[in-house]
């Protein structure tokens, strides 16, 4: 059965729970599977379910629907409609795709959604439990003439949880969409690992081989890159110290045991200006490995000088945009902790979408992060503060453990930063978060 499920209407939490319900909650738990996610009382949207590995997921994914309380309507090949296993398909709410349809597959779903108030419309994206050149671009053709947005099911065998992850609106860039995808199924294991389709829409395979860390491809940036001078001191410390502290880009991942000589927890620090908080903390914490990202180079400059004089052992710097780091460079689940301290608030609302701090980053993030390892953010912008309270509520995979609003007086598990004393001095509240990954959840 290539399509998944079409989902319409979740039950009332005051009605009694039927039977089958009942039911499909015990086979779950039979199964060792873990239901999390919702919808969030959206009225329409796509969900597409993925990796599609094997026939058992058609199976769990209807269980999961009916378990949460969804009045399901399965869309498939016509030609399952047969007698009687037809009438049994109906009696559920299942549709025949009509592959005569004007317009195909595509347009009969677009006008189920026109002619619905309340429609849930899901697929795996695969179109096959086999390894495919990539996924099909039809639930993204329907999301965009729907205008509707997109919900990323999840069957993860790995770690026995499945159903409705975070939601896509798209932007109308495909390769942007997809990496939003990528990021967020990371983690996220088949029953068959190795019958796993990659990421990409099929006809674009050439572009995805020859994609890498210093690919063109043009991004909303969460920076400016400011030139700044460099001292005579700081550019002979990018020279001189640069083998000794620098991590170069490139394409491979990381191997930390093997760049730090040791093998420890590594904690990341995105944006580090000119280095004295992360120099600070990786002197304090020799047990632990550190390893900050600027692209800010007199800043970088800074913080060498400032490793090699405090004889640091356990600190290296990278010279780039994080996100692609953290995309190509940084392995799965090899992080403790990520500190991003007083990240640009982008203050005028225009600019809203180039902050840092947006789902689609904790996603990333989530994804390199071991289990219930923590995300340390700080700001001191009063409406940059709210909208990482909503990014955090929002998440699926990070919980809020602790959120503190003060006076600068009583900073986080952190260092007191420049940025943080120049708040205060223009009588800004400083605010500080730690928000920690489920174990195993997305």
């Amino acid at each position: 059965m290539p399509l998944w499920i079409a989902a319409v209407r979740i039950q009332n939490p005051e009605q009694p729970e039927p039977v089958l319900q009942s039911l499909a909650k015990l086979i779950l738990r039979a199964g060792g599977w873990t239901a999390v996610g919702n919808m969030r009382d959206v009225p329409k949207a796509v969900v597409i379910a993925a990796p599609h590995t094997s026939n058992w997921d058609g199976f769990w994914a209807l269980a999961y629907t009916v378990a949460v309380g969804a009045d399901i309507h399965l869309f498939a090949k016509h030609s399952l409609f047969w007698f009687p296993f037809g009438a049994l398909l109906r009696s559920l709410g299942g549709i025949p795709l009509d592959r005569s349809h004007a317009g195909g597959a595509v347009q009969q779903a677009v006008e189920m959604f026109n002619e619905s108030d309340c429609f849930y419309f899901g697929l795996a994206p695969e179109g096959s439990r086999k390894k495919t050149p990539g996924w099909k671009s039809g639930f993204y053709r329907i999301a965009e003439r729907a205008n509707v947005p997109v919900y990323l099911g999840f069957l993860d065998y790995k770690h026995k949880r499945l159903g409705i992850g975070r939601r896509l609106d798209l932007s109308g860039d495909q390769e942007a969409d997809l990496q939003v995808c990528r990021d967020f199924y990371a983690d996220v294991e088949g029953r068959w690992p190795e019958q796993t389709s990659p990421i990409q829409f099929a006809q674009d395979t050439s572009a995805m081989e020859t994609r890498s860390p210093n690919s063109q491809r043009r991004t909303i940036r969460s920076f400016v890159r400011r030139t700044g001078r460099l001292t005579p001191s700081q550019q002979r410390a990018l020279v001189e110290l640069w083998p000794s502290y620098g991590v170069d880009v490139g394409a491979a991942k990381l191997d930390f045991d093997m760049l730090f000589s040791k093998s420890a927890a590594v904690v990341l620090e995105i944006g580090f200006g000119n280095g004295d908080t992360l120099v600070q903390q990786a002197h304090e914490n020799p047990a632990w490995n550190f390893v900050g990202i600027e692209v800010h180079e007199p800043g970088v400059g800074h913080c060498l000088l400032q490793a090699r004089d405090s004889g640091l052992t356990n600190l290296k710097l990278i010279k780039h945009d994080a996100l692609d780091v953290l995309r190509y460079q940084i392995p799965s689940e090899s992080l403790q902790r990520v500190n991003i301290y007083f990240p640009d608030p982008w203050p005028k609302k225009r600019h809203h979408k180039r902050r840092m701090i947006q789902t689609e980053f904790l996603d990333l993030l989530g994804s390199r992060l071991k289990s219930a390892g923590a995300v340390h953010i700080a700001t001191d912008w009063a409406n940059y503060a709210e909208h990482i309270d909503a990014v955090v509520e929002q998440s699926v995979i990070f919980t809020c453990n602790e959120r503190r609003e003060h006076d600068g007086s009583d900073p986080l598990d952190r260092p007191r930063t420049k940025f943080e004393q120049r708040g205060l001095q223009k009588g800004h509240r400083i605010w500080d978060w730690r928000i920690t990954k489920h174990r195993h959840n997305y």
